[in-house]
């Protein structure tokens, strides 16, 4: 990999594509759905949507550890390996998939028990539907395999292309049957179709791009397994923390006050946009950094972490900004005021979350990267602990926004971890806390203070000239910072 600047960069504008037409889907559906379905069946959607979702927490890592796998050996000349990797991960998470399909199942059949404030008259229509969403979700864990192998021959445009266009096919066909129907159940079936076609097409491209690929499911190779299997544990520990962070908010306030789920689901759709767009961009560098471990530039990986460190404590900066000022306005034209206002609040929140969380993305990519995700365990199950905790607590005692007060607290431990336990520990790239937190936060932060002073004017004054100063102001203040930021790194040729 001579060029490893457009190799990322690459990598990253199809991720974003990607990332922005999922995003831009997930924004389309609840402007539609939240004025063609009514409040309890917007919410019920809402609530199966998450239900389905938490298949993906099943696939332990595996998708990861096909695509660094990949890249490590086509870095090194061993690519006739990789159709055993693959076929053997295909054994793997087929099992994974029928575990979460029993898993859905058991929960839908205790649906009553699970989640009582749902009408009685949306039970049999809430089952088919997430059943749905469900199978497609589960069948999709074997796919990602492909998604993997293509991730790992540094050929992101193709998983981009094939998901982000099943995504927009599913999503125009589900706001169509949402407004012409109104049932769950059609919309459903829109969205699972076009998601499974989605994988199945990533597994024909796939094939076509290394055609020394062959299908064969039942071939499993116990060495190639215990291998995966060893580099696994540690995301599947690390998968577990996050499902406890993101898997379950909408479901502990599915639990304690099921009409909240709506607007509460609304702020959280956001969030998993801006985080989605930022990981995207973020995961981008995972094959190139492995590639660079295996051929030992730990110097180059230590300067890559510390500045993509810099840019997303700008970026997230940047983005609290613009909804602090704009939020609530945003949030009316999208959804209606009905939604906007008590979405508003905790969107608030949880922006503020995970702009902590994020401070700590590219080092634990690295993590990933470099095979030391067993050091990132015990921060993950932390981050859950602390956050399902916290936010049952939330539920109980203030409610829905309680629940997001919860995430925060998680994530704040979670960075806390990792700067104080984590980066001591993993040392196969010498970081530093000590540079991390000043080179890499501090700095950015202390620049980012004209941009939090404008938020807060912008968020007093309501009048739209006031508002559009401060916005003014907090570009002018963001254009500076990416210029005093960008000039940061000592040695900045080494990146290219």
């Amino acid at each position: 990999m001579k060029r490893f600047g457009l190799t990322v960069f690459k990598n990253a504008a199809a991720n974003v594509i990607r990332g922005a037409v999922t995003a831009a889907v997930a924004l389309a559906l609840p402007h539609f759905l939240t004025r063609a379905l009514s409040a309890d069946r917007f919410g019920a959607w809402s609530l199966m949507l998450q239900i389905a979702a938490c298949a993906s927490y099943l696939d332990f890592g595996l998708q990861t550890a096909v695509a660094r796998h990949v890249a490590r050996l086509m870095e090194s000349g061993e690519g006739i390996r990789i159709n055993q990797l693959v076929n053997t991960a295909l054994a793997m998470l087929a099992v994974a998939g029928a575990l979460a399909l029993a898993a859905i199942g058991i929960l839908l059949w205790q649906l009553p028990a699970f989640f009582h404030g749902i009408p009685a008259a949306l039970f049999h229509e809430f089952r088919l539907a997430a059943s749905l969403l469900a199978v497609s979700a589960c069948a999709q864990l074997p796919l990602s395999a492909y998604s993997g192998v293509l991730i790992g021959m540094h050929r992101n445009e193709y998983p981009a292309l094939a998901i982000g266009g099943s995504r927009l096919a599913g999503g125009a066909a589900a706001i169509a049957a949402g407004c012409l129907s109104h049932s769950l159940v059609a919309v459903a079936a829109c969205v699972a179709t076009a998601n499974l076609l989605g994988g199945l097409l990533q597994m024909a491209v796939a094939s076509r791009v290394l055609r020394t690929l062959r299908l064969a499911l039942f071939t499993f190779e116990w060495k190639m397994a215990e291998e995966l299997a060893r580099y696994c544990i540690g995301l599947t520990v690390w998968s577990f923390g996050v499902f406890l962070v993101n898997g379950m908010d909408l479901v502990v306030v599915g639990h304690f006050q099921f009409p909240a789920v709506g607007y509460y689901s609304v702020a959280t759709a956001l969030i998993t946009c801006f985080v989605g767009l930022s990981y995207a961009i973020v995961n981008a560098f995972m094959t190139p950094i492995a590639a660079l471990h295996a051929r030992g530039e730990l110097g180059r990986i230590r300067a890559i972490v510390l500045l993509a460190t810099r840019w997303t404590v700008v970026v997230n900066a940047s983005l609290i900004a613009l909804i602090f000022v704009f939020g609530e306005q945003a949030l009316t034209l999208w959804v209606g005021s009905a939604y906007a206002h008590p979405a508003f609040y905790i969107l608030k929140i949880l922006v503020v979350a995970q702009a902590i969380r994020c401070i700590g993305a590219v080092f634990c990519v690295m993590l990933i990267a470099t095979g030391q995700q067993h050091h990132g365990i015990e921060g993950a199950v932390v981050e859950g602990i602390v956050s399902l905790c916290a936010s049952l607590l939330g539920a109980i005692y203030i409610g829905p926004t309680g629940v997001a007060v919860g995430t925060l607290a998680g994530t704040t431990c979670g960075l806390l971890w990792i700067v104080m336990r984590t980066m001591p520990r993993a040392q196969e790239v010498p970081l530093a806390p000590r540079d991390f937190v000043i080179d890499g936060v501090f700095v950015p932060v202390l620049f980012c203070l004209p941009i939090a002073a404008c938020t807060f004017t912008g968020a007093l004054t309501r009048g739209r000239f006031q508002v559009w100063i401060s916005l003014f102001v907090t570009v002018a203040a963001g254009c500076l910072i990416v210029n005093v930021v960008h000039r940061l790194p000592k040695r900045r040729q080494d990146l290219l």
